[in-house]
């Protein structure tokens, strides 16, 4: 039977299409500076971060808007960094759902001990390699703590994630800018020295802005502490996250990435979207049940992969960047709400509107079906043109 043609808020939707967001902010807050202002750093970063096995320690994580505090969690943590793999148990865990989460890299488990009950949820990404400690790197690098003469420099890479995926929204840092990154002083978090290094876009540095600082363990450069702060409708917003009480290469059981189920826990599964991620237009064609979207685009431009997601929404998606800026393709079996008087444009006969923000989409309806195309670092114009390469096919 033909199920009739459910109208999706586009806003709505582009959770589903693109997750981009912004998060909260607070006053920068540092320790008293210790030891050298300037050191000079010989480690290979790199090396050092992807040679750590585990961590264990205490998270905390603070939500501010406007100097108030929105909310704080603290929890004890063991995980294995550059992976999913991790057991969070929250303290205070009264006023959550769930008091632990326990991830082996594949699958996430919820769970709430005064139910009995865990949550399964299945755990996908897009075919990428880890590259925190390659930008942990560059990073130390542009902060001119590798320089013997400690200068600033700009670097083409952006500020490391607000949070892992799964665990909520986080900030948006856009990617077509170039930031500039900045040793700060030499601190101190949980009793371990850190170096502070601040980033911030070249072009827009006031307070106002966006910023990231980062509390770089001096020895294994694991961040301590990061906290993130930009503007939005007029509130600054922030989101700090400390470990403390760290041990690294901690000696820590498989099982502990393992959920504790018996015979008398509940096992729920919701209904999630299920997403696959395939490296070719040409593979997520041959899976899907919705014909595939062929945009043309501008000819720096290459697909990073291809998705098709099934679920409460069926749907398809295509990846594609180019020196730092990003196009996404992506079509859905809902069509959006769009009205006359939405109309910024026109795409294939039908009404499209255009939604600015930090990124920036065209959003049209075509025979039971809509559309998105949204950019980073792509005009409008081009945009539209994109759109209109896809049209609304027969």
């Amino acid at each position: 039977m033909t199920r009739p043609p459910f109208r999706l808020n586009r806003r709505t939707l582009a959770v589903f299409v693109l997750v981009a967001v912004a998060l909260p902010a607070v006053l920068w807050t540092t320790g008293g500076a210790i030891g050298d202002a300037s050191p000079a750093v010989d480690a290979n970063v790199t090396e050092r971060y992807r040679g750590i096995d585990t961590l264990t320690g205490t998270q905390t994580v603070e939500i501010r808007a406007n100097d108030t505090v929105r909310s704080r969690t603290v929890a004890d943590v063991a995980l294995v960094p550059e992976t999913e793999r991790k057991r969070v148990n929250f303290r205070d865990a009264a006023n959550r759902r769930y008091d632990r989460q326990v991830s082996n890299g594949s699958t996430l488990w919820l769970h709430d001990t005064d139910r009995d009950a865990v949550t399964a949820i299945n755990l996908t990404g897009p075919p990428t390699q880890p590259r925190t400690a390659e930008r942990l790197q560059l990073l130390v690098a542009a902060a001119g703590l590798t320089d013997g003469d400690g200068r600033p420099q700009s670097i083409g890479v952006s500020p490391l994630p607000v949070v892992p995926r799964h665990a909520g929204v986080a900030p948006d840092a856009d990617a077509n800018r170039s930031y500039a990154v900045e040793f700060v002083e030499t601190d101190t978090v949980g009793g371990r020295e850190a170096y502070v290094i601040e980033i911030a876009p070249e072009t827009n540095r006031s307070e106002a802005g966006y910023h990231q600082r980062l509390w770089l363990d001096a020895e294994r450069f694991y961040p301590l502490r990061k906290q993130t702060a930009w503007t939005a409708d007029g509130t600054r917003r922030s989101v700090t996250t400390t470990y403390t009480n760290v041990t690294f290469d901690a000696s820590v059981s498989a099982d502990a990435f393992r959920p504790e189920i018996d015979a008398n826990t509940t096992v729920e599964r919701p209904n999630t979207p299920s997403t696959e991620w395939f490296r070719s237009r040409a593979d997520l064609e041959a899976r899907s049940s919705i014909s595939v979207p062929k945009p043309t685009v501008p000819p720096a431009y290459e697909l990073v992969y291809a998705t098709r997601t099934t679920g409460r929404i069926d749907g398809v998606g295509l990846r594609y960047a180019a020196g730092g800026r990003e196009l996404t393709m992506a079509k859905f079996n809902y069509t959006l709400d769009i009205d006359d008087d939405e109309r910024d444009a026109t795409v294939g006969g039908r009404p499209a509107t255009i939604d600015y923000g930090p990124s920036t989409s065209l959003s049209w309806n075509c025979d039971g079906y809509g559309y998105t195309v949204r950019g980073t670092g792509v005009e409008t114009d081009r945009l539209v043109e994109v759109g209109r390469s896809v049209g609304c096919p027969a």
